[in-house]
């Protein structure tokens, strides 16, 4: 009798398939899917065998997978409400245990149990605090359920270019949810300064660079200076990509199929962190060479969510050659032998190989034979021929820039819109995306229906913000003092911080770099530096936090321009109509509803008067004789209405002065308020610029030096004439605070 086959719709065990219920349904179809391809795999030379291993090894499989995921973890199907309240439960658990008396290893098991990772803070304290905060585990959930689920859409071959690009439909979709709750949060929430000045933060989000529009035109205003400044100064320019071994892709572009050399657990957080580690060595060994090069560089996707740099840099002429081969050294490291390079990493390396063959039984003399195995130094220090640099293509490719061709921008303008909207400075979109063309389209997410929408940079811009949300990937960054400049009025500045924040005002990059110091200046040479308070504030967990910026100060002169005058408050639930002249009470994250009034201006009152008596005028002509009432009593009951519009329209216009003095005076107290802030701060600016020069620190002391010099002086200063030390503003202001501090001593002296 022939043994009875397996049947092939088999599901997994009982066991494997109450722990994948709470997957995601999508995750679920894909695991079952891999079960049975394990379950059903053909099997040569076994036919008729009951039990051949397969069932076993599919088991196995999924029961490894499940694994990953501890049994009181939250799970990754669970909605933003199950992820609140889930929170909120674990932190009052972790509260519990602290006060019982908790040790550090058994928190950590906790964490453990729950699939996340023990706080990273400085002490024990902050991490029970951090363990007992509800909005930490919300934060950190959202992160871990989203990269676990992405990395289990990875393994199981549900990103890349056939089936969906960059990342997974549950990715953008948790992404596209994501914006909308910050959006409404923002739209709901009001910043109100000590001047009772309201701004809705939906819109200080749209004025800033969360706007991709502005983030995308405040980059290429930098790569425009950055090519002003190579043109100028004849330097070449070099576009490189920079991809990581084989072992890190999980999907082959052409196929979609799996890539055989995956080693089935890498991530993008782990690609990151070694093109991190990559760059790294290239930047030291650049620095050893004094080789100086600036640019730009960009983290975008492969299509199966991979990262990978595009760089955009310039240098010397006769820095070129040797730039390319650090760069290739350092890019091909790992994992050489895949592109055809058998050298040894080391000298040592490579006499220890030697050794083993001349113990096999090679003639060769001992240093032949390791010259001929080669090591990384001397193999990059020799004359690579015209095939190593094509084997290396697939790890780091090199573009010359020709300057007769276009500019430097052009390089690099389309990756960079790529990665923020996928749109021109038109709004319209930049085209195609090459790394979908050739995918198919798929409807799972709603969007993609059809190839030529799927392939739009557009669309695909908004899988790579999805990717870099999930992964924490650092697409671009940004210079601090740059931003910092554009908020100050350079009316008033001296010097380097004038000409500095005119460049910044203008957009004018290349300018700026320029007054900086230049493109090889470092940052501790720089001759601006961002303000920040000496001391850090604390955070909520008890522990410093960062310090707070405030301004920008020339490093020489001392010249501080305070950027951030004014102190903010964030309410809920206040409606912005226009400009509150109450009195300003400090009150913390208000969620109380409050609607402000729109003022009164100077001409409403006579608008309000002219619509009175126009309703007077109406009322006067409509028709309301009594016909069973005499004439003269039906006159006399008009003259009666009449005056008593009068008297209303009195009324009115009397409260309409009323109102118009009031408004006038609430803006004058406004006003007076806001010139004592004003004073306020400039008081503190010129504090922080004098206390360490003076020898008493503050204020009070500045009038009794400034009195002194006058007296000494033999002129006589004019009515409302600014006082300056002697020598003019065109000597440092340490130096004239001293020499006046010198004068008031000899003068005291004299007079005692």
């Amino acid at each position: 009798m022939t043994p009875k086959m397996p049947e092939l719709s088999h599901l997994p065990d009982s066991w494997a398939l109450a722990k994948i219920g709470h997957f995601p349904r999508h995750l679920q179809r894909a695991v079952r899917g891999n079960w049975l391809r394990r379950r059903n795999r053909n099997i040569t030379g076994r036919k008729g065998v009951l039990d051949d291993g397969r069932e076993a090894e599919a088991n196995n499989y999924l029961r490894e997978l499940v694994g990953r995921f501890p049994a009181k973890a939250l799970e990754l199907g669970a909605s933003e409400s199950q992820l609140v309240e889930y929170a909120k439960a674990k932190a009052s658990q972790a509260e519990a245990l602290h006060r019982d008396g908790a040790s550090m290893k058994d928190l950590e098991r906790f964490c453990s149990e729950h699939g996340i990772a023990l706080p990273n803070a400085d002490t024990d304290g902050g991490i029970k605090l951090r363990l007992a905060c509800s909005l930490w585990w919300r934060r950190n959930l959202r992160k871990v359920n989203a990269r676990k689920a992405e990395a289990l859409s990875i393994a199981l071959g549900l990103v890349h270019k056939r089936h969906a690009l960059y990342a997974s439909h549950d990715a953008v979709t948790r992404r596209r949810e994501q914006k909308r709750r910050n959006r409404a949060l923002l739209e709901a929430l009001t910043a109100i300064n000590e001047l009772g000045e309201e701004f809705n933060l939906a819109d200080v989000a749209d004025a800033g660079m969360s706007n991709p529009r502005i983030r995308r035109a405040e980059l290429m205003c930098r790569i425009a200076g950055f090519e002003h400044i190579a043109i100028g100064l004849e330097l070449a320019g070099e576009f490189i990509t920079l991809t990581a071994p084989s072992r890190f892709h999980p999907r082959v572009a052409a196929s979609g199929q799996r890539n055989p050399h995956y080693d089935g657990v890498s991530t993008p957080t782990d690609t990151r962190d070694y093109l991190g580690g990559v760059w790294s060595r290239i930047g030291a060994s650049l620095a050893r060479a004094d080789i100086k090069i600036f640019g730009f560089r960009v983290a975008e996707p492969h299509h199966d969510g991979t990262p990978h740099y595009h760089g955009l840099f310039f240098m010397k002429p006769e820095h070129v050659r040797e730039f390319r081969r650090i760069v290739a050294r350092h890019a091909v490291r790992e994992d050489r032998s895949e592109l055809g390079l058998r050298y040894a990493l080391t000298k040592a390396d490579a006499m220890a190989i030697a050794r083993k063959q001349k113990a096999a039984g090679a003639k060769e003399p001992l240093a032949a034979l390791a010259d001929a195995i080669g090591w990384e130094k001397a193999f990059w220090a020799g004359k690579a021929t015209r095939w190593v640099w094509k084997a290396i293509k697939a790890r780091v490719d090199f573009k010359r820039i020709d300057w007769s061709r276009g500019t430097a921008a052009g390089y690099i303008a389309k990756y960079i819109s790529k990665n923020i909207d996928g749109a021109r400075q038109d709004g319209f979109s930049i085209g195609q995306d090459y790394e979908a063309v050739g995918g198919r389209p798929d409807g799972d997410d709603g969007v993609t229906l059809a190839e030529d929408y799927a392939t739009d940079a557009v669309i695909t811009a908004q899988r790579v913000d999805a990717w870099a949300s999930t992964w924490g990937i650092r697409q671009f960054q940004q210079v601090g003092v740059w931003r910092e400049l554009r908020r100050i009025d350079y009316a008033d500045a001296e010097d380097v911080l004038m000409r500095a924040a005119a460049a910044a005002d203008a957009g004018n990059w290349g300018r700026f770099v320029e007054v900086m110091g230049g493109h090889e200046a470092s940052r501790k040479h720089m001759p601006l530096r961002l303000a920040k308070d000496s001391a850090a504030s604390t955070n909520r967990y008890g522990e410093p936090g960062q310090k707070r910026l405030f301004g920008v100060v020339e490093v020489d002169g001392g010249q501080l321009a305070v950027t951030r005058m004014h102190t903010w408050e964030i309410k809920r639930g206040v409606e912005v109509l226009g400009r509150e002249s109450a009195p300003w009470t400090r009150v913390n994250n208000s969620t109380e509803t409050k609607f402000t009034p729109i003022p009164a201006q100077p001409g409403d009152a006579q608008r309000i008067a002219a619509e009175a008596a126009e309703m007077d005028i109406y009322m006067s002509t409509r028709p309301e004789d009594d016909v069973f009432l005499p004439k003269a009593e039906n006159r006399a009951r008009q003259q009666r209405g009449r005056a008593a519009q009068r008297q209303f329209q009195q009324q009115i216009s009397d409260f309409m002065k009323f109102a118009d003095g009031w408004v006038q005076q609430a803006q004058r107290q406004a006003e007076q308020k806001r010139a004592d802030t004003v004073l306020r701060l400039t008081s503190q600016r010129l504090s922080k610029r004098f206390k360490r020069m003076a020898p008493a620190a503050g204020l009070e002391h500045l009038n009794e030096i400034r009195m002194a010099a006058l007296l000494q002086s033999q002129d006589a200063p004019r009515p409302g004439a600014r006082w300056r030390a002697e020598g003019g503003s065109s000597k440092p202001i340490a130096r004239q605070l001293n020499n006046a501090i010198d004068r008031a001593r000899k003068f005291t002296a004299r007079v005692q």
